[in-house]
């Protein structure tokens, strides 16, 4: 079964012009140990299987329990590179101003976060915070050795609103926690035997209304307009840049008749043309 699929896999590959690396490619299993190994790394995720009770466990693609769950996380190296990088600029920025550490670290910590909010990421947010903490407090200790931690602590730490503890330089100035991102869990399964390669443009362009990155009105701009872009009228894939244009021009008018969605190509083409004539040609009253 499994040499099969990697026939298969390296058949459909070569016609892209791809190739499995043999030094990078290897054999493992999501559920149960193999050769010392469960489940798998891929681009900063570990993915593994649990086994579960039927209360909790997965289901399959006609809605089989499957006895197990399939949960993707931050992979420890990941979470390491990540906390080496914002003790690498606390140790670098020891004898700047507070203020410099917060403006250098937040960025960091928003774009870590954001990028593994739509997984099962809340323990490990946590955690970040928690080496995030002791790290702010070497830094402070090391400015100010002769001092004692609660000298250090009313220096650099102060109740902003109702949170306690909370390392700022003043009210708006503050450290960002890997915790302040929201996860966007659950996100919709895809059907079993889809593929973004299959051709059905209309179940991938309806997917991407249940996108956890596409949440809101453009959603409901997607959904309105079945999928499909108001300028080439093509239908949106999974991957495509998409952006919301308002055809008054007026950025601060958010009515739903005032909104479309296009391609961001498309966005462009379509501001280099004068708006009522592209009004006119969509059949829009602009008046």
């Amino acid at each position: 079964m499994l040499e099969k699929a990697t026939e298969a896999v390296t058949s459909w590959l070569k016609d892209m012009g791809l190739s499995l690396s043999p030094k990078k490619t290897r054999v493992t299993h999501t559920l149960h140990p193999y050769e010392g190994n469960v489940g798998f790394n891929f681009l900063g995720f570990t993915v593994r299987q649990f086994p579960v009770g039927k209360t909790n466990t997965g289901k399959d693609t006609q809605g089989k329990p499957l006895g197990f769950k399939t949960i993707i996380r931050p992979s420890e190296e990941a979470i390491k590179r990540h906390m080496a990088e914002t003790k690498k600029r606390a140790r670098k920025l020891r004898s700047a101003p507070q203020e410099k550490l917060i403006k250098d670290l937040n960025p960091i910590t928003r774009g870590w976060a954001t990028y593994y909010r739509t997984v099962v990421s809340a323990k490990v947010y946590s955690e970040c915070d928690n080496i995030l903490y002791h790290q702010l407090t070497r830094w402070a200790q090391w400015r100010h050795p002769n001092k004692g931690m609660k000298w250090i602590m009313r220096k650099y730490w102060r109740q902003i609103g109702d949170q306690k503890w909370v390392f700022a330089a003043s009210e708006t100035m503050t450290i960002r926690k890997h915790s302040m991102t929201h996860i966007l869990c659950p996100y919709a399964k895809v059907r079993g035997n889809a593929s973004p390669y299959d051709g059905n443009l209309l179940y991938w362009s309806q997917r991407l209304k249940n996108h956890p990155m596409l949440r809101g009105k453009l959603a409901k701009l997607l959904q309105r307009q079945q999928g499909k872009c108001r300028w080439c009228e093509l239908t949106f894939r999974e991957g495509d840049l998409i952006e919301i244009d308002h055809l008054d021009g007026n950025h601060n008018n958010d009515a739903p008749s005032n909104q479309v969605a296009l391609h961001r190509h498309c966005h462009d083409e379509r501001h280099a043309k004068p708006r009522e004539d592209w009004m006119h040609a969509a059949g829009i009253n602009h008046k």
